[in-house]
């Protein structure tokens, strides 16, 4: 069964890789423990080689980079491919005593994307403020893009996420680009955010700002009612430099038994990708819509 399994996602490897593929995965307390979990690290070392560009989260590791480098290390063998950059610890931890901050970590394909600067943002907005990165790349549409992560605080998942719009700004200034995603656990499912509280968020009232995943998707597993936490969110700009229809969350416990999958995340991976050099670049009127808000 499991070799079947094994087959099917090499298949469907065969298929995504055709374009560059970016993907964001909150990987439930990822530490050092994770590595102890043979079943678990492989799901995830497969899950990341679905993607060109992958954002992790609730990465821990404080004082040292074992954790990116040991992934770094299970994805390259045989044939190294991924390079990473990866943000300082963030977070106040847990009761400020012990050590729960954590790291924004992307790895991406070094052949076909290059990092071209990145910042964190400062301030007090954010529990784990985003640490935003412009990627370049030759194989897409869209030459220079801005990723920015987001891991919101569940209490305060209204007011960061509408504080993003202030990240958007600050990237767009300093790279002169607004080809902007932003992508994450954002906890924007309707635990955290009610139908009453969308009108107060500037980067869903503001219709230069796309989210591409919508709120009655299940983003984590076994949640009731669905919870949609984890988003992507484009700008017109980038709206327009994405295929339509190719946000997706990659449900991964179709790919294993549902024991094998709990011990990697209760989160879903969410995922997008932009056209190839020389695809058509879709119109506005062709791409995803900003979706409809969800019942109570």
């Amino acid at each position: 069964m499991r070799l079947l399994c094994a087959l099917g996602l090499f298949l469907a490897l065969l298929h995504v890789t055709s374009c560059l593929r970016i993907g964001a995965f909150n990987i439930q307390k990822f530490g050092t423990g994770k590595f102890d979990k043979p079943e678990a690290i492989d799901i995830i070392k497969e899950i990341v080689l679905r993607y060109d560009i992958i954002l992790i989260q609730e990465v821990l590791c404080n004082h040292d980079l074992s954790v990116p480098h040991r992934l770094l290390a299970l994805v390259n063998q045989g044939s190294p491919q991924f390079s990473y950059i990866v943000s300082l610890p963030l977070g106040p931890g847990i009761l400020k005593l012990m050590s729960h901050k954590e790291r924004y970590l992307f790895l991406y394909r070094y052949q076909k994307v290059s990092v071209k600067g990145s910042f964190q943002y400062p301030g007090n907005d954010f529990m784990r403020p985003p640490f935003v990165v412009q990627f370049s790349s030759t194989e897409t549409a869209v030459k220079e893009f801005v990723l920015i992560p987001i891991h919101t605080k569940p209490e305060k998942a209204v007011k960061e996420i509408d504080a993003l719009v202030d990240v958007v700004a600050a990237a767009k200034l300093k790279w002169t680009n607004n080809n902007i995603m932003v992508l994450g656990d954002f906890n924007a499912g309707s635990r955290y955010v009610g139908d009453r509280d969308w009108k107060n968020i500037r980067l869903r009232a503001n219709t230069n700002f796309h989210w591409l995943i919508d709120d009655n998707v299940a983003t984590t597993m076994a949640e009731k009612p669905i919870q949609a936490h984890d988003r992507i969110v484009v700008t017109t700009e980038m709206e327009k430099g994405v295929v339509a229809g190719s946000a997706a969350v990659f449900d991964f416990i179709k790919a294993y038994s549902p024991k094998e999958a709990k011990k990697v995340s209760d989160h879903f991976p969410v995922e997008v990708a932009p056209p190839k050099t020389g695809q058509k670049r879709p119109h506005s009127d062709d791409s995803s819509k900003t979706p409809k808000k969800s019942k109570p």
